[in-house]
């Protein structure tokens, strides 16, 4: 872990007063400092901005979930913050409903186009930017995988978490299901809390298979996912690149790092004085998929060689 964490402000400190700009954060995690702080820390250091010493963190990542996510980003601009960094389409829709003044750098994987945020990619204009990584667009891909992982699958579970992206998830999920000729079956957990429950209520519906749609709430938690899942023994394909590290039988994702990566870049250039608006948004087309034989041995699945071959990543 980056030394740099150590110099991240507590939130509340009044730092700006000094003239030393401020990055606010705004996403949910299950741990403070997140993963994803050292990652940005990391890549603002490598352009020259080291924390605590010529720019300061105002650190509102939750531990919370979504609920706190109103109350933090209006504790941001209270902050008079001078960007905010903001993960996840909930956490980047409550940062634009709480400022139209102050920077934002959003990460999210929606098209911020469609999703309305912005009106163009090339230009988005207004006080958001950022990086894309188009998750919603891989939704029907995960369906595809988990057919070809299981062939004779006729029932897929789809479990989403309150997302103002869930429309989309639902939506592209019903095209891969109708062409592939399977049944979706969805269900809402509203925290990893509920997951038990609602898997269960799947596994009674006899489905076949099941994907855990993309939600940071549940992808901070990513062990506590997987340990639910293999309760069950379900084959499950999941949306982000925590969950392989949990032992996850398979994950089709973007790289969150890489992302983070980007988009202190975008930092980097606010604080150097560029506008956001001006600045396009940037599409991450890099995703890897991952598979655990370690995992598919336990649940007394082969994986067909077809999908080995297109694994970016074999874990034995």
């Amino acid at each position: 872990m980056s030394a740099a964490v150590a110099l991240v402000a507590s939130p509340g400190v009044s730092i700006a007063q000094a003239k030393t700009p401020v990055v606010g954060l705004l996403w949910t995690d299950s741990v403070k400092p997140s993963p994803y702080v050292v990652v940005l820390l990391d890549a603002l250091r490598d352009k020259g901005w080291v924390a605590g010493q010529n720019f300061h963190l105002d650190d509102r990542v939750t531990l919370e979930g979504y609920g706190a996510y109103t109350e933090s980003a209006a504790q941001l601009v209270q902050a008079k913050v001078d960007v905010v960094v903001a993960w996840g389409s909930t956490g980047v829709f409550a940062a634009a409903k709480a400022t139209k003044d102050i920077p934002i750098v959003m990460l999210v994987g929606v098209d911020p186009v469609s999703a309305g945020l912005v009106p163009s990619l090339s230009r988005p204009g207004g006080n958001l930017t950022g990086v894309a990584t188009m998750a919603t667009a891989l939704n029907q891909k995960r369906v595809e995988l988990l057919k070809a992982l299981r062939p004779t699958a006729t029932r897929v579970g789809v479990v989403l978490a309150p997302n103002v992206a869930n429309p989309i998830y639902k939506r592209e999920s019903e095209m891969a299901a109708r062409a592939l000729g399977v049944q979706i079956y969805f269900a809402e957990a509203q925290n990893t809390e509920e997951l038990d429950r609602v898997i269960g209520e799947l596994a009674k519906a006899r489905i076949d298979a099941i994907y855990i749609a993309p939600a940071s709430v549940f992808q901070v938690r990513s062990a506590d996912v997987v340990q639910v899942v293999a309760k069950y023994r379900l084959p499950a394909v999941y949306a982000n690149e925590r969950y392989v590290d949990a032992g996850a039988l398979m994950v089709y994702a973007p790289s969150i790092k890489k992302a983070f990566i980007r988009a202190a870049s975008y930092v980097d250039r606010i604080l150097k004085g560029a506008r956001p608006g001006e600045m396009a948004i940037e599409q991450l087309s890099d995703v890897e998929l991952a598979i655990n034989l370690k995992t598919a041995k336990s649940l007394h699945i082969t994986v067909p060689q077809s999908l080995l071959v297109r694994a970016d990543r074999v874990i034995q």
